[in-house]
């Protein structure tokens, strides 16, 4: 049959070249692509792996969160809470000396509960009401007189509707080439009373990855508006540092750090920052109505960045960090104060990209290498071995560096590259295999010019063989009928059986490992070998498996192996004893019709193990039980369709209660004949080996 040529293709060179095309794609999307690379869930789930079981210890608390929780909602109200309790809390919060106060609400529409909106309310139902009202301040111009008297940044926010007008933000100084930013569509700030009262203006957005907010954007671009705006937390570093401006640091990568006066904060190329976390901590947190009511401690709030922030569940959304925890987005803006302070930011530098390249480039030259080297069952250590290096290799640059470095793509790239390399050498095998099966097909066209010569050999293998009415001749105790058909013109099977002293019956039957000449001519060594023996010793079974076991292995230059399964039958008492070297076991059928498998004692076939002290085992027979004994060639035979005739099958034969009743000849004959149906005209896998043996019991006298 001829290959096709894609085959002989792919299996050029065992897909060497095929891997090295497939490895140089993946490097040069590794080196090209930009974050988060050709497997973004691959990527992140490794970084978040990290972070999950590694994760930020806090040693600093540069930020604490004034949070409108359940608590404060249950004492207060109801949110939204009136604008003139919300300067009561900025006034309060004040008062304590924060170094800055970190707004993350929006307060984009006017307040509802004001006096002068509640005026026009009451002015129909009482006039008297509304004109009192009416003479009350806004409870926006108070919120605004608070935030003008605290050093406050107000929050603002991304928006999708069209908003324009001249809002103010921090003076930015830029230093190198303009940053790539990432840009929002439009600012949505609160009312222009409260905007223009605040002394900073930092941006509340983040943007999650699938879902996780892994990073945030210190510093981004709105709309039109080509200044750019730093997020809340840097903004409120700007504003409680007494700095009027801040510098963007960038180079032709892109923007590498935020200057805020002597602080410098280290950022991706486009202004963002991947949040290293640590678990929520309640110590972050201090009610806001314990604020209100005067319960907090001071201290806890002096000289730090309070952020002021709704908390309440429902209230605000729970975003889902890197180790999978839902937080407050107000806590997110606290950890990433603290990761400033404590220097402890996870960097990805421009130079993880060619990294990363790099060490995939190494491992897939190991891959492509080793892979056709080795057999496809052991060639699997060799990506084991390059997962460990590329797990070991992330996992000390974020353990000791705190730089992320991604294992998980080079793994998906081994594993592809891999799979290609170990196809394309089991497509190589099989050619090699084909080509082998052709030659074999040539050797037996000669080895037909000899087929006279295996005839003949056919006639002296079954001459060799015991007759039972020979060996049993006047032997009324006991009943035997033994067939061996080969698989080949000779075969490998062999059976033997004689009489030994103290009225007992030797039974021997065995399998060459192989078939044909070399199977027949070892069978003949064996079986003489084995009754050699048999007739020499006399100090039991179990010995006389070693001594055998010994005298075969001796001459065995091929190194082949035989099974075999000896059995001594006492013609008295029906006792059995056996030993299995390896061997199909036997059957042991009662007048019940129960089969019990013999299957105890023995241990390897013959010429595997040297010195191996085998064991004996016993079964009693009641008269007229049967012992069948097979090679493997009958329950390995096989249909067309590939299905094994199997043990289960045999049984059920035999169990048949009208058998049972037959003769041991029509037993066998039977056999053998359901065996051949069985395989409808396939041809035998193996030599087929059948001995039926039925202890008649001992007679009164020894005649029939």
């Amino acid at each position: 049959m001829s290959v096709p040529h894609w085959r002989r293709w792919l299996a050029a060179g065992r897909g060497r070249w095929l891997g090295v095309a497939v490895g140089s794609a993946f490097t040069c999307a590794l080196l090209l692509m930009p974050d988060p690379g050709p497997l973004p869930p691959m990527r992140f789930g490794a970084f978040d792996f990290y972070q999950t079981h590694f994760p930020r210890v806090r040693t600093s608390a540069p930020a604490v969160i004034i949070a409108i929780d359940e608590k404060s909602l249950a004492r207060v109200g109801q949110w939204p809470w009136p604008r003139d309790t919300m300067a009561q809390l900025i006034t309060r919060l004040a008062a304590r000396e924060p170094a800055a106060i970190g707004v993350d609400i929006l307060f984009a529409e006017p307040d509802r509960v004001s006096p002068d909106r509640l005026a026009e309310v009451f002015r129909a139902r009482d006039p008297l009401v509304a004109d009192r009202l009416a003479k009350m301040r806004p409870n926006d111009t108070l919120l605004a007189e608070s935030i003008k008297n605290a050093p406050v940044v107000m929050g603002v926010a991304d928006t999708d509707l069209p908003v324009t007008g001249d809002f103010p933000r921090a003076p930015s100084r830029q230093t190198g080439p303009a940053a790539p930013l990432h840009k929002f569509k439009a600012e949505l700030r609160s009312l222009p009373e409260l905007d223009r009262a605040a002394s900073g203006h930092g941006f509340l957005n983040a943007e999650p990855d699938y879902g996780v907010v892994r990073r945030v954007q210190l510093a981004a671009l709105y709309g039109d508006n080509p200044a750019p705006m730093l997020s809340l937390t840097m903004e409120c570093l700007r504003v409680a540092s007494g700095e009027a401006f801040f510098n963007l640091d960038s180079d032709a990568r892109g923007l590498q750090q935020i200057r805020i006066g002597d602080v410098a904060v280290p950022t991706q190329v486009d202004g963002s920052l991947w949040v290293h976390y640590s678990p929520p901590d309640r110590d972050r947190y201090v009610s806001a109505v314990d604020v209100l009511e005067g319960r907090d401690d001071p201290p806890l709030i002096a000289q730090k960045i309070a952020l002021l922030g709704v908390t309440g569940l429902g209230l605000v959304d729970q975003q889902i960090t890197s180790r999978g925890e839902r937080m407050p987005g107000i806590e997110i803006h606290a950890q990433v104060l603290e990761n400033i302070f404590e220097n402890s930011l996870l960097r990805r530098p421009a130079w993880a990209h060619f990294a990363e390249a790099l060490v995939f480039a190494l491992l897939a030259a190991v891959v492509i290498l080793g892979v056709p080297r080795v057999p496809p069952r052991r060639s699997v250590a060799i990506p084991l071995a390059c997962w460990t290096v590329a797990a070991a290799s992330g996992l000390g640059a974020y353990y000791w560096n705190r730089l992320l470095f991604d294992p998980a793509t080079l793994i998906a790239g081994i594993n592809l590259l891999y799979g290609i390399m170990v196809s394309a050498t089991l497509v190589a095998i099989d050619l090699e295999r084909r080509d082998l099966a052709a030659r074999l097909a040539t050797e037996r066209e000669a080895a037909a010019r000899v087929a006279g010569e295996l005839c003949a050999a056919n006639r002296i293998q079954t001459r060799m063989l015991p007759d039972p009415d020979t060996v049993l001749t006047d032997e009324h105790r006991i009943e035997i009928y033994a067939h061996m058909r080969p698989a080949r013109e000779v075969g490998g099977d062999l059976y033997d059986f004689f009489p030994l002293p103290d009225d007992r019956l030797f039974v021997l039957v065995g399998d060459v490992a192989g078939k044909g000449l070399p199977a027949a001519m070892f069978m003949a060594v064996s079986k003489a070998l084995a009754k050699s023996s048999t007739l020499r010793e006399t100090t039991g079974l179990e010995h006389l498996m070693s001594v055998v076991n010994t005298e075969i292995s001796r001459d065995n230059p091929e190194d082949l192996f035989v099974t075999l399964i000896a059995l001594i039958i006492d013609l008295n008492t029906g006792r059995l004893e056996y030993c299995n070297a390896g061997h199909e076991p036997p059957l042991l059928i009662g007048r019940d019709g129960r089969a019990r498998i013999l299957n105890d004692g023995g241990g390897p076939p013959i010429c595997v193990m040297a010195d191996f002290p085998y064991e004996i085992a016993g079964a009693a027979c009641a008269p007229d039980d049967l012992i069948v004994l097979t090679s493997d060639g009958i329950t390995e035979a096989m249909n067309p369709g590939g299905e094994l005739y199997g043990r289960d099958r045999l049984q059920a034969l035999l169990q048949s209660p009208a058998l049972f009743a037959s003769d041991v000849g029509a037993i066998g004959r039977e056999l053998l004949a359901n065996v051949q149906s069985f395989e409808a005209g396939a041809e035998p896998a193996d030599d087929q080996t059948v001995l039926v043996v039925r202890w008649r019991g001992k007679p009164q006298s020894n005649e029939r």
